[in-house]
């Protein structure tokens, strides 16, 4: 396998991890669901909540933007995969991502600290 291919795998998993997230962010923002795999670890059960509408209204957004970085650079990277339209600028795309991600994990354990 080229290193094409191994991107293009790569650039449709995070696809489709965007695409899971902006569903836990849809079931979040307008059933109330909270997805426990998805935004709490062992440790933070979300029935131990202290404030679970504050909860939602802070994580809410904020995995709103990770899941349509995320949903955005897996696309621009299949597409980049194709048709080499960043070259090698698509590093730029890469890590807006993983500063992304970054700040999604930090904002995660900032919530575990205000609303547990």
């Amino acid at each position: 396998m080229d290193t094409n291919g191994m991107f293009s795998i790569f650039d449709i998993f995070v696809v489709g991890v965007g695409l899971y997230l902006l569903y836990t962010w849809y079931l979040l923002k307008f059933k109330g669901e909270v997805k426990e795999s998805v935004l709490l670890s062992k440790g933070f059960p979300y029935k131990r909540c202290k404030d679970k509408e504050g909860y939602k209204a802070f994580i809410g957004p904020k995995l709103l933007v990770l899941g349509m970085i995320a949903l955005l650079a897996g696309c621009v990277g299949l597409i980049n995969d194709y048709q080499d339209f960043l070259g090698a600028y698509y590093i730029i795309v890469a890590v807006v991502f993983f500063a992304v991600v970054i700040w999604f994990s930090l904002m995660v354990r900032k919530a575990y600290k205000l609303f547990w």
